[in-house]
């Protein structure tokens, strides 16, 4: 299993194994801690019990990737607009 990017470590255990539970073995089998930052096309094998409905449910175009980063955090949830607004804060109720 490819990195693609974007994606962290527990992106791909869920996209090979369907199932948290096996970030730590698949750590161990792999030599790589489960908060390293992947790097694009970075191999990774799976290992653990295998959930098939959830591994089913990724296709090519439908991945996952919360691997966010300092430089595109403010890219995905800006500091204005009502997404950042606190009622009562930013936000007055009249």
């Amino acid at each position: 299993m490819k990195a693609k990017h974007g994606q962290s470590f527990f992106d791909l255990v869920l996209q090979s194994t369907g199932s948290a539970e096996n970030a730590f073995a698949m750590s161990l089998l792999n030599g790589v801690s489960i908060t390293d930052p992947l790097f694009i096309d970075q191999e990774l094998l799976p290992s653990g019990k295998a959930n098939l409905s959830i591994i089913e449910s990724w296709s090519e175009k439908n991945l996952p990737a919360t691997a966010i980063s300092n430089e595109n955090h403010e890219l995905i949830i800006p500091d204005d607009g009502i997404g950042a607004m606190i009622i009562e804060d930013t936000f007055i109720v009249r």
